[in-house]
């Protein structure tokens, strides 16, 4: 089974490397050619890796939701009649951009970014949910990765972006790291979680079981934990904010003061 990681950073590059230590056939493609990919963990490691040529099995689609208009122009010539597409982002918006191909719907939480060739891999967080599929569980066959092959993948999906929508935004407003936002901004993280739910449930998506658990998670997580959307408005680069939080602005006014003053 050929298997394509379509964008390798902090995400997919770790995803790729892993697949790669299993033996699953598995190439890349980024937006520059690499040879190697580079994972600092505990030590440091690297391993070879080939770029994408001719048609795949199963084709993950790991990049930054700016970045996919200009990846679904050259999807269809890795693309078989049969192929899995598996678009693992931030948000919730970008599924219907791929309505035309076979996809499974999929999240995962892991703590990882790419700085000068290297996956910095943060903690040992690595938990990836999947549309359940036999032909997707194969790939992971012997994989000592953690991977739910989930029944409820919708609701799954909706649990990943409550957190990260929240703290993405705020830390991205505010300027500052999960530890400070909860320190500082704890009435406004639970409002805004009530927004949220009060969202998935007219998507018909039951999350009222989930603040205390999101609320306990970002006190547990490190103080100076951010956001990858953060750090891009860090950098004066591209952010996710259409994608994370724009969603979220045409549904609620209370989300879109906070969408609206980080777009000016």
């Amino acid at each position: 089974m050929r298997v394509l990681v379509i964008g390798p950073g902090g995400v997919g590059g770790y995803l790729a490397f892993r697949l790669k230590k299993c033996g699953v056939d598995v190439d890349v493609l980024g937006r520059k050619k690499i040879d190697e990919i580079i994972v600092k963990e505990k030590e440091e490691e690297k391993i070879k890796i080939s770029n994408a040529n001719g048609k795949y099995d199963i084709i993950f689609v790991t990049t930054k939701s700016y970045h996919l208009d200009e990846i679904l122009k050259t999807l269809n010539q890795y693309v078989k009649e049969d192929t899995l597409i598996v678009p693992i982002l931030n948000g919730i918006g970008h599924f219907e951009k791929f309505k035309d191909f076979n996809i499974l719907k999929a999240c995962i939480y892991i703590l990882s970014n790419k700085e000068n060739g290297i996956i910095h891999k943060k903690n040992d967080t690595f938990y990836l949910c999947i549309e359940n599929n036999e032909r997707i569980k194969k790939v992971f066959e012997g994989c000592n990765l953690k991977v739910k092959f989930s029944e409820e993948i919708e609701k799954d999906i909706w649990k990943k972006y409550l957190f990260i929508s929240i703290f993405a935004t705020l830390q991205s407003f505010y300027k500052n790291p999960t530890g400070w936002i909860m320190e500082h901004k704890k009435e406004e993280v639970e409002k805004f979680l009530d927004e949220v739910i009060k969202i998935a449930k007219e998507n018909g998506i039951d999350l009222k079981d989930q603040k205390e658990k999101v609320i306990k998670q970002a006190l547990n997580i490190p103080y100076n934990s951010k956001m990858s959307m953060q750090i891009d408005f860090e950098n004066n680069q591209k952010t996710e904010l259409e994608n994370i939080t724009g969603f979220l602005a045409k549904k609620s006014e209370f989300i879109k003061r906070y969408y609206d003053a980080l777009r000016s």
